[in-house]
């Protein structure tokens, strides 16, 4: 009975592969990263424009494929006090989803 078990699983594994290994995705990055600099009177409300700034900024200059903050690698978003604003720098290397 356990051979018969054991048999099944293998037979189940084996039809999944080629299902699992065809259709392989990934993530294609660049190597330079792309900044923007947005003032505000808050601090969340310069963090958050900051990252849309950077999102457009990038759809502008590489196509939309690559405009999204959520994917990006080396995520950075540094924000300081100047006077009664904030101003944050969101810094980031576009990525794009690729299947292959």
């Amino acid at each position: 009975m356990k051979t018969l078990n054991l048999t099944l699983v293998a037979a189940i594994v084996a039809l999944s592969l080629p299902a699992l290994t065809t259709s392989a995705s990934a993530y294609q990055c660049k190597r330079i990263s792309t900044q923007v600099k947005v003032h505000a009177p808050t601090k969340a409300a310069s963090q958050a424009q900051s990252k849309k700034s950077w999102t457009i900024k990038v759809k502008n200059s590489r196509g939309l494929a690559w405009s999204v903050w959520n994917i990006a690698k080396s995520k950075k978003v540094n924000c300081a006090k100047a006077g009664q604003r904030w101003v944050c720098i969101a810094k980031a290397k576009p990525c794009k989803y690729v299947v292959g």
